[in-house]
């Protein structure tokens, strides 16, 4: 049985049960296939302590927690991250997907560049215990939620078994990976949208398992309306609507990454972190003739 989630808000996840799912724990180190693209950098785990972190691009909170009593934090390092775990096997597993997703991410969005001085932090809570420790010395963070990622830094809760279900994290490793991209917040379609897309991509090519990317693209059900997706700044409140609004946003990056040159995406989304309006950003980047040119195309990709 997979996870189910509910109430979302950005970069957060409730978990309602834990299957089986040991498997991701070893992908692309016991896979039969080697990742077709890009090899994953895990290689570079160093363990560090406390007086060498790099901690240029820690936030504030996220200093708040190294000094979180009663965890004694063991620290290593990677390309792009630093880890702080109590558990090590869960750790590098973690470490190796988040580098593997930064080198994919990287190649995939043409011409990103990481605008990060520093290393992202990944705090790793090993019990629930640890996690409600942490919820309660936060204080302003939803007591429903599994892991939380805001800027450079995550925070995830470990599941008793230490395996831990693998479309979640890809989600939320994918947030923490574009933020090193994107300079500014982008809007909440495409922050949740890119989430989902590269969390179901990359997440399959760190397992080895190759897969079309247009083939996943069949027709979509129950559609969200896409002025009321492009203007959304909340989430929807109802399940049906929360579910219409993400699957939507995944198309919409889809056909976007799929149906037009790939270099035109990043100019488009460097617009929209300016404040530039939907409409005129996409007629502007992708050279559409109108907004119902647009919804004609799109209809067709999602049809």
């Amino acid at each position: 049985m997979g996870a189910k989630r509910l109430r979302i808000v950005p970069g957060m996840y409730i978990r309602l049960s834990w299957g089986l799912l040991a498997l991701w724990l070893c992908a692309g180190a016991c896979s039969a296939e080697a990742p077709s693209q890009p090899a994953p950098e895990n290689g570079t785990w160093t363990e560090v302590d406390k007086a060498r972190l790099d901690l240029d691009a820690v936030t504030e909170r996220g200093r708040q927690i190294l000094e979180l009593p009663g965890i004694d934090w063991k620290h290593a390092q990677t390309r792009h991250f630093v880890i702080h775990y109590e558990q090590a096997i869960f750790a590098r597993k973690v470490a190796r997907m988040a580098e593997f997703f930064y080198s994919y991410i990287a190649q995939d969005l043409q011409g990103a560049q990481d605008h990060v001085n520093g290393r992202s932090h990944i705090f790793i809570f090993r019990s629930e215990k640890r996690w409600r420790e942490f919820l309660q010395t936060m204080g302003d963070v939803p007591d429903w939620i599994f892991s939380q990622v805001s800027g450079t830094v995550m925070f995830l809760q470990q599941a008793e078994n230490t395996s831990s279900s693998g479309d979640v994290l890809a989600h939320e490793t994918t947030h923490l990976v574009v933020n090193r991209f994107f300079k500014k917040r982008c809007p909440l379609w495409l922050n949740e949208g890119l989430a989902e897309y590269y969390g179901e991509f990359a997440y399959s090519a760190y397992k080895g398992v190759k897969k079309s990317k247009r083939a996943q693209f069949g027709r979509l059900a129950n559609p969200f309306p896409l002025d009321e997706l492009f203007s959304l700044r909340a989430y929807p409140q109802e399940d049906a609507a929360v579910r219409s609004f993400y699957a939507t946003a995944k198309y919409a990056v889809a056909f976007l990454l799929l149906e037009f040159p790939p270099a035109d995406f990043l100019p488009f989304v460097e617009d929209l972190m300016n404040d530039v309006a939907p409409e005129k950003a996409l007629l502007k980047n992708y050279r559409l003739k109108s907004m119902d040119d647009f919804r004609k195309r799109f209809n067709r990709f999602a049809s």
